[in-house]
């Protein structure tokens, strides 16, 4: 699984993006090829990306990109993608398991994993089949705003609980990363309402955000966080289940609250997230 909390999109149209985006603090960089590129700049975008993407890995970031979605282009993407030090592609507006394993095997000879965004009601609807993919598919993510787009309806909190539970769950049941937020990621301004947004992202499984504005890293890099007061009590959960099986116990009481396995696993995973971020 992709253990990332924040994902930055960087317009590789662009250089002066390129250029200060491993300042920005995010997990990883996600090269943008697509939706950030007008179309007479994709294919001086996709030369540019192998020594982007050096550059960037030189200092150390985490380097990902995403492709276009359009066959004419698509092709030629991940060509490049191939042969650039990405960690992973995000393939754009997937619609079945088929695509995913096609652009697998476009990648070759390149390790790089693929996060298949789905981003239309079909796709929601087959998001169980599609993080089945196996191979090289290491999350799904949730396009909102193309999803409001193809259900004709305006950009609605209500109207996204439910397919981005769907998404969410589709891809942990397979141990997979699952970044996204259950409304569009527009929102620049005001950062306390993007955290709470966040939270409750992150309520619903989801594992971390991609983030069109550096000004959203650090809200999403603090909510997928454990915060010290997590921390302490994952420790403490642990430590006494540890305790209680040495004494024959499987479930005991702690804080007022009942301890077994599926909690200890909880906070297990909770430790988990702090070695990774």
């Amino acid at each position: 699984m992709l253990t990332l909390r924040s994902a930055l999109f960087v317009p590789l149209a662009d250089e002066r993006f390129i250029a200060r985006a491993h300042e920005r603090g995010a997990d990883a960089l996600l090269l943008d090829l697509e939706d950030s590129v007008p179309p007479a700049y994709k294919r001086e975008a996709r030369a540019r990306l192998p020594d982007a993407a050096r550059r960037l890995a030189a200092l150390g970031a985490t380097v990902m990109v995403r492709v276009n979605a359009a066959p004419d282009l698509a092709a030629d993407d991940l060509d490049a993608a191939a042969h650039s030090p990405v960690a992973a592609v995000f393939l754009p507006k997937v619609e079945s398991a088929a695509q995913v394993r096609a652009a697998g095997k476009q990648l070759a000879p390149s390790a790089a994993r693929l996060v298949a965004m789905l981003e239309s009601p079909g796709a929601v609807l087959a998001a169980v089949d599609i993080a089945k993919a196996g191979g090289r598919l290491a999350g799904l993510a949730f396009g909102s705003e193309d999803y409001c787009g193809a259900l004709g309806i305006a950009s609605g909190k209500a109207a996204l609980d439910w397919p981005a539970q769907l998404l969410a769950a589709a891809a942990r049941a397979r141990g997979l990363a699952a970044f996204g937020v259950p409304v569009p990621l527009t929102e620049i301004a005001d950062m306390e309402a993007f955290s709470r947004l966040l939270e409750k992202a992150r309520a619903m499984g989801f594992t971390g955000c991609t983030c069109i504005h550096p000004r959203q890293v650090a809200a999403a890099n603090r909510v997928y966080s454990p915060t010290a007061d997590e921390i302490a009590l994952a420790k403490e959960i642990i430590a006494a289940f540890d305790a209680a099986l040495r004494e024959g116990r499987g479930a005991f009481a702690l804080h007022g609250r009942m301890i077994d396995a599926p909690v200890v696993d909880q906070a297990r995973a909770t430790l988990a997230r702090v070695r990774a971020s």
